[in-house]
């Protein structure tokens, strides 16, 4: 029986970025699935310097969001309707519709309606570190726990927010130190800057970011989705230029950089004794 997968992501192009191939792949093998985008990326700088014409930021990356839905095979896309907060201690952070300052519980209740109208298996936001330790990133990681606690409440009930739902297996996404660092030293051998720059790292742990490959309990294959991946970052013009790091690095480096996507199950049953290679694994489908 098909699944049913929910992305939590912050901003335009994080969906495509961190979890684009498993939608591609989701949605080839013939599972629903649908992404939610929190905020509306307005604080975003034209990285690629691309001719905006009369639009305003927010346009471009609604734009530019509709095309990645299309690059990655169509998954359902919903906007949480929060805006887009900047980066740590910015003034956009205090912006009174930023993602960032807004009501727990409210943010929450907005995405636990669509969690229990959607009724996923699986869902997937960022860890509570924010993966880097943006605002949004934060915050998509609070809302998503407490979105997912409002929705299995049966005493959380009014007309508007539907039969409760508890998802059988919550995730985060994530980078494990070890596979970032390899990649990091490759790219640096090729004659490439790393995602960290052109300087050498020592070891795994002196990375900013990243999670101890012990803690990774699902690696996903998707290397027989990486175009569409690519396309789906690619759709983000301003803000993945052609020269940008997720798409400017050699051919014969693309699957260890991308070909696998990890994740970290927080909340639900694993499909099995070892590692897993599927979200859905152990998920019956029984949605009754």
């Amino acid at each position: 029986m098909p699944g049913r997968l929910l992305f939590v992501h912050p901003h335009p192009d994080d969906e495509s970025i961190a979890c684009g191939g498993v939608i591609a792949r989701s949605l080839a093998e013939g599972h629903e699935v649908h992404v939610v985008t929190c905020t509306g990326g307005e604080e975003g700088e034209n990285q690629s310097g691309i001719d905006l014409g009369e639009r305003s930021m927010e346009d471009v990356r609604r734009d530019e969001m509709a095309a990645a839905v299309v690059a990655l095979g169509g998954p359902q896309h919903h906007w949480l309707g929060y805006r887009d907060s900047g980066m740590v201690g910015e003034p956009a952070n205090d912006h009174p519709d930023s993602f960032h300052g807004a009501d727990l519980y409210v943010a929450a209740a907005r995405l636990a309606r669509l969690v229990r109208g959607v009724r996923p298996d699986v869902v997937v936001s960022d860890d509570a570190t924010g993966t880097y330790g943006h605002p949004d990133h934060v915050k998509a990681h609070r809302v998503t726990e407490r979105a997912l606690v409002l929705a299995a409440d049966p005493w959380w009930s009014t007309p508007d927010h539907g039969d409760a739902w508890t998802v059988p297996k919550r995730y985060v996404h994530a980078l494990s130190r070890d596979r970032v660092f390899a990649v990091q030293q490759a790219l640096i051998a090729a004659g490439r800057p790393g995602p960290f720059g052109d300087e050498p790292v020592d070891s795994p742990a002196d990375l900013p970011f990243g999670v101890d490959g012990d803690q990774v309990t699902t690696v996903v294959d998707v290397a027989a989705w990486l175009d569409a991946k690519r396309a789906g970052m690619a759709a983000h013009a301003s803000q993945i230029g052609p020269d940008s790091f997720f798409l400017n690095f050699p051919a014969d480096l693309a699957e260890d950089l991308f070909a696998v996507e990890e994740f970290v199950l927080l909340a639900g049953e694993p499909g099995g004794p070892g590692p897993e290679d599927d979200l859905l694994a152990g998920v019956t489908g029984d949605r009754a």
